[in-house]
């Protein structure tokens, strides 16, 4: 950095030709305010200052000496501040605004590999006043007191004083990371401010820089993402992302290196990780690299925070359903501790949004609640709900050398439900409870270690737990009969990674590791109709995986390649697996980048949604029970010891470009999957459409998913524009079932999002459209002769779709400081979803219902979105 050279000159010439007019300070510290310095010169040397004192009653100057002459005032005046002390007379003197203005020009680098920044934002009084070039310089119009501040996202922010600038060449700064980049920057900014698109195609997301995001007032970790061309959730759960056509079960979720297996609180409403302790998100839609194995989808990778060392810092809110604590504390020089919780207000007290997000939950079952103006009846009066949800985390971070890093982290997250209620039916009365608890626990630890920046080196265990039980007891008065279904769902997985990354070269690196689980899931569904215990259904399995994998990166300013492949045995399939990958990008002119990928991946540990009831349909389970996680191959169902479930396999390929100039952002990437042995476990219409003809447990099949996505976003200061759409195409077949392909379960071929925000001072505002075209459904024949009551149309599976979806959301939040000199800071905030109070419909369930003589009818019921729904914050962090 160089400094404006003629300055102390200057002060040094004005010090001495006004000398013989000094005054002596009183100094006591080292910014001393403007006021005190003009009275200490109205007293000794009885001149005369006219300035507007409110305006300059905040003013401070910078005095290192006490001995001080009025020119040298004059000039610290003008360096210091936006004023200008001129001279009326030999001892008046008047201060008045600053109107001078100097060219300022800058380059703004990464300050290891020198590399320009393009798109940092440069503020003045917290306000975005231009962004670097795409050779990251920056030309402005600045007063010489100014001082401007540079972010740029995975670097720390800096602070320059203008007067520190030269002004007749572009200085140099230089920006420290922050972060290890796990790739080279290619959009700084993709959508909003926080999120980035990296070289290798994922898309980092900084929940701690997020700017504000339509429909939320805090920065939800997955729903965040829904806001990415190509990841939306069709059922509308915050929680239960769809990333090209993959369902929830086929994405990898990692927090701190330990895979997840339940990702939502309140059923998919809320997302399991707390985002006021979460650095960053990684998330791949295509091109993964092959340190990521075992699902099919797209990877999301969560880090939690990691700077628990400078300080202690502290936290907490609460919104319309939980409240949230923080502590980060430095325990020594070279290690910290953090502590975190979530917990719901929802068992403690309801109000709209609970109202709400129940009716969307347990709609069209004994669990939804009353709409407003509705009767409330006496079964209604007798309802009992207690619904809550919880997440519990902890971090160790520990620098034993400048070397090295240990991280110990773990999370428990936890649902329940109790729900009680008095039932009628056939004038015969009926007591329910449906009970759920769901707990994902997990540890992990992570060692990294540098030598000598060519050689890094990676080791990390984790441990998993999944466990799922839920009870629904029916107690029949009348008929002194108590009734019992019990389901169990459980999932073991613990494992172990050894990588090295090694420099080869310039631009040349080498990265290979080793990886060793263990997988055991079990599945137990037990129906005790009071006159002795049925055969339960079992579904169980175990086995160990063993991988190598390795890849190799070529990377320039204007070029990346990475070329790899992963190898696993697995012992419960007794079969070897190859996953070659590639993905490539090229810069082929200036601001055009264009990108392309293969893969391979397979996935042994499946997700399914079962359709579960008891015997009388009439009082059938919760939807609540219904995702079930099972190990592919050596599971068996009823104790029956032959292979079931194939692992499934896909293929996908992407190709795409990006273009970027003064502000714009154009992404276009198309994509293509084939996946083959699909399965489907428990689907009430496949058993429909086979009920005469096949007999089966599982159903095997294939299935195409072929689309683009496009983004096109804008920045004009502190206004930010994006449009994102999606065309796709998800198509599957079964051919036990139906000779054709049809429609996917959740094909959307239209998703349009239309977003925007704004900030203003303190305040940022964020509306947003989203658009997308109604899912397919299966129209229902009822069929008095048919086995299951029904049949399904003539058109086929899938062949019928549910009207067009679209929604509006807003929000706006204030933020406020609780103490200038300390960064203690709060904010208040309001979100509205749904703000025009559509009725979308998301989704289709079926009831089967027996009469006294053992007919059965099924019954079709819609699903409706989310209802016009607010949610207010309020959060403190000190």
């Amino acid at each position: 950095m160089k400094f404006f050279k003629l300055t102390p000159l200057l002060i040094l010439f004005c010090s001495i030709i006004g000398h013989s007019q000094e005054v002596e300070l009183p100094i006591t510290t080292k910014n001393q305010p403007l006021t005190d310095i003009l009275k200490v010169f109205e007293n000794q040397l009885e001149f005369n200052f006219s300035y507007d004192v409110k305006a300059v009653e905040d003013v401070s100057l910078e005095v290192l000496q006490t001995n001080l002459s009025i020119p040298f005032l004059q000039k610290l005046i003008e360096l210091q501040t936006p004023y200008l002390l001129q001279k009326v007379s030999e001892t008046d003197f008047i201060l008045v605004k600053n109107t001078k203005v100097v060219d300022v020009c800058a380059i703004v680098v990464d300050a290891v590999s020198l590399f320009e920044l393009p798109q940092a934002d440069i503020h003045l009084n917290k306000k975005t006043i231009g962004l670097t070039e795409n050779n990251g310089i920056f030309k402005l119009q600045l007063h010489p007191s100014d001082s401007i501040s540079i972010s740029y996202f995975g670097y720390k922010n800096k602070t320059i004083n203008i007067s520190e600038l030269t002004n007749n060449s572009c200085d140099t700064i230089r920006l420290q990371p922050e972060i290890q980049s796990l790739g080279q920057v290619l959009v700084k900014e993709y959508l909003t401010g926080g999120i980035q698109k990296n070289q290798d195609a994922s898309v980092n997301i900084s929940t701690k820089k997020l700017s504000i995001l339509p429909g939320l007032v805090e920065p939800d970790v997955l729903q965040s993402l829904q806001l990415l061309p190509g990841i939306n959730s069709p059922t509308e759960d915050p929680a239960g992302l769809y990333i090209r056509g993959g369902t929830p079960g086929q994405n990898l979720v990692l927090w701190d290196g330990i895979k997840m297996y339940h990702n939502g609180h309140f059923f998919n409403q809320i997302s399991t990780f707390n985002p006021f302790i979460t650095k960053n998100v990684q998330v791949y839609r295509g091109g993964t690299s092959v340190r990521y194995g075992d699902r099919i989808s797209g990877v999301i990778v969560v880090e939690s925070d990691d700077d628990l060392i400078e300080e202690v810092q502290a936290g907490g809110g609460i919104n319309l359903t939980h409240g949230d604590l923080y502590l980060k504390m430095p325990i020594s020089k070279n290690a910290g501790i953090l502590l975190a919780g979530r917990r719901s207000t929802t068992d403690v007290y309801q109000n709209i949004a609970y109202n709400n997000l129940v009716r969307k939950v347990f709609q069209n079952t004994r669990a939804t609640i009353p709409d407003v103006g509705d009767e409330v009846t006496s079964e209604e009066e007798s309802r009992e709900d207690d619904i809550s949800f919880s997440d519990v985390n902890f971090k160790l971070v520990w620098h034993p050398d400048s070397t090295s890093t240990i991280k110990l982290s773990s999370i428990l997250a936890e649902n329940r439900l109790d729900n009680k209620k008095n039932i009628v039916i056939d004038d015969k009365r009926n007591k329910t409870q449906d009970v759920l608890k769901l707990r994902n626990i997990g540890a992990s630890i992570n060692w990294d270690k540098n030598y000598n920046n060519s050689i890094y080196q990676n080791a990390n265990f984790y441990f998993s737990s999944y466990d799922q039980r839920y009870s629904f007891i029916i107690d029949r008065i009348d008929d002194n009969v108590t009734q019992n279904t019990s389901i169990k769902n459980a999932v073991k997985d613990m494992g172990f990674e050894y990588s090295v990354r090694f420099t080869l070269a310039n631009n040349h690196s080498l990265h290979t590791g080793y990886q060793f689980s263990y997988n055991e899931s079990s599945y137990k569904a037990l129906f005790d109709t009071g006159f002795g215990d049925d055969d339960p259904n079992t579904l169980d399995g175990n086995g160990t995986n063993h991988t190598l994998y390795s890849e190799y990166q070529y990377k320039t300013p204007k070029t990346y390649l990475n070329l790899g492949f992963r190898a696993s045995q697995l012992s419960n399939v007794k079969d070897f697996f190859i996953e070659p990958r590639m993905f490539a990008s090229y810069e082929l002119f200036k601001n055009f980048t264009i990108n392309t990928s293969a893969e391979l991946k397979n996935q042994q540990l499946n997700n399914y949604l079962t359709n579960i009831s008891t015997e009388d349909g009439r009082l059938s389970t919760l939807p609540v029970s219904d995702n079930v996680w099972i190990l592919s191959n050596n599971s068996s169902i009823n104790n029956i010891d032959t292979p079931r479930i194939r692992v499934l396999k896909s293929m996908q390929f992407t190709v795409g470009g990006l273009y970027t100039y003064d502000g714009w952002n154009f992404d276009l990437e198309g994509y293509y999957k084939k996946i083959t042995d699909v399965s489907s476990l428990s689907d009430i219409i496949l058993d429909i459409a086979t009920q005469d003809d096949v007999e089966t447990d599982i159903f095997y099949g294939e299935e195409e998913r072929i689309g683009f996505d496009l983004l096109v976003k804008k920045r004009i200061q502190n206004y930010r524009f994006w449009a994102g759409y999606s065309l796709s195409k998800t198509i599957t077949s079964f051919p036990l079932v139906q000779n054709t392909y049809y429609n996917g379960n959740f094909d959307q071929r239209h998703v349009f999002n239309l977003s925007q925000t704004l900030i203003l001072n303190n305040f940022e505002i964020a509306l947003g459209w989203n658009y997308a075209t109604g899912r397919p459904y299966t129209k229902i024949v009822a069929d008095s002769d048919a086995i299951l009551g029904g049949t399904i149309d003539p058109n086929g599976i899938n062949s019928s779709r549910f009207r067009d979806y679209h929604r509006l959301d807003a929000s706006a939040v204030y933020r406020f400081k609780l103490n200038k000199e300390k960064d203690w800071n709060g904010m208040i905030g309001i979100s509205i979803r749904n703000l025009y109070n559509r009725k979308n419909i998301i989704g289709q369930d079926y009831k089967e219902f027996t009469d006294s003589n053992f007919n059965r009818t099924l019954e079709t019921s819609q699903n409706e979105s989310l209802r016009f729904t607010p949610d207010i914050v309020l959060r403190f962090n000190f």
